[in-house]
Parts: structure tokens; sequence; C-alpha cells
């Protein structure tokens, strides 16, 4: 089944845009303003306490905040795709399959692309352990822990790696009885304590649905 499209998320996007973001104006060279680029998240991991919070697990990105999404990119979404359950989704830059999450993908400019997923089925404490063991498998990859990374649930994980052109900082954990993922990748020209920073707050937004 294929998965629902950009076409599916623009008028969403377009709505939240102008509900959702406080981006301060500068003013142009006429006396009008003119935005200065992507709002900067205000909430961060360690904001938040995961210990009692209730994340869905289906429409797990209906309610994420456009300007969330654009400051994790650095810029405006250029492509994006959700899927759930069942459905044919692009699981990573390299992966397409059928998927068992709900879940979407926003891609920016130069080659940014930010995403978050949730099983659908309920998940045990002892098999949120085995998950927490393999979320992360860096084969073929160079990987590092995240330094000092705020909790993503208990248990969580939370690593920068390496592939080709490309680094990713990848979140995941256990939220209640809900395994949830977010990643953020950019080229290695971005700064990796950028790209964490970005991504901490991107995947704050995930769980918050604030910015």
């Amino acid at each position: 089944m294929p998965s629902r499209s950009l076409l599916a998320l623009l008028p969403a996007l377009v709505l939240l845009l102008a509900a959702c973001s406080d981006e301060p104006a500068a003013p142009g060279a006429d006396g009008a303003t003119e935005p200065t680029g992507p709002a900067v998240s205000t909430v961060a991991l360690a904001d938040i306490d995961t210990s009692d919070l209730v994340v869905p697990r289906v429409g797990l990105c209906d309610g994420l905040p456009v300007a969330a999404v654009e400051a994790a990119l650095g810029g405006e979404v250029r492509r994006s795709e959700t899927w759930a359950d069942g459905e044919e989704a692009r699981l990573s830059a390299e992966v397409r399959d059928v998927a068992h999450e709900d879940g979407c993908r926003f891609d920016g400019p130069a080659r940014t692309s930010a995403a978050a997923w949730v099983f659908t089925p309920p998940v045990s404490p002892a098999r949120a352990e085995e998950l927490a063991e393999s979320a992360l498998d860096g084969a073929g990859r160079r990987c590092r822990d995240v330094p000092d990374a705020a909790a993503y649930g208990d248990p969580s994980v939370a690593q920068t790696c390496r592939s080709g052109p490309l680094r990713e900082t990848r979140y995941a954990g256990l939220v209640g009885d809900a395994w949830v993922t977010c990643s953020l990748s950019a080229p290695r020209s971005v700064e990796r304590a950028d790209l964490e920073e970005r991504a901490d707050r991107w995947c704050a937004a995930v769980l918050s649905g604030e910015v």
C-alpha cells in the first residue's frame, strides 16, 4: 500500500506555520518586515518529564508544529511522508520497506532529514531492554553516545552515527508502553555539536508537540 505523500501534509503544514510560528521579523529596506529564518525551539529534552507522559501510538506526527520541523531542518520542508502500520515507507535514506510503526519523515535543504516513529503495538519493559540494545546498530557506521544526553524514556539510547557523507543523531526509548524513536541527519559539514543540539530539540518536540 503506498504511503501518504507530501500532498496529504502540505495543507496542515501551511496552517500550522501560520498558527504556530513565532519567528522574529527584521525590517526590510522599505520598512516592511521579513522573516529571519526558522524559529528556534525553546523546549529541550531536559525540560520534559517522561515518567508520566503518554505518547500516542497512532497519529504521532499529527500535532507537530511546522516551526519545530523547520528548526530541525534549518529551513523549509522540501519533501515529507507519513506512514502507518502495514504501509510501505522510506524508513531510512537507504531502506524502503513495509512499516510496523506510525511515523513521518521531513526532508529539508542540503540533505537534512528529520524523522519520528513509534511502534504500533505496546512494548513491555523487557522487550524495551532488548530494543535498547539493538535500536542503534552501528554496523557499517561509526557511532558514539551523545554526551550528557537527556533521558528519552526508560530505558533509552542516544547516539550520533556517521554513514558516508552524513551524520545522524538518533534517540529511542520507552515512554509509557510506547517505543519512540526520533532522528535528525545532516551532512558532515554541519558541526556535530550543532546537529546534536538540534536533534535534542526536535526529539523534545516529538514528545511534547511544542516548539
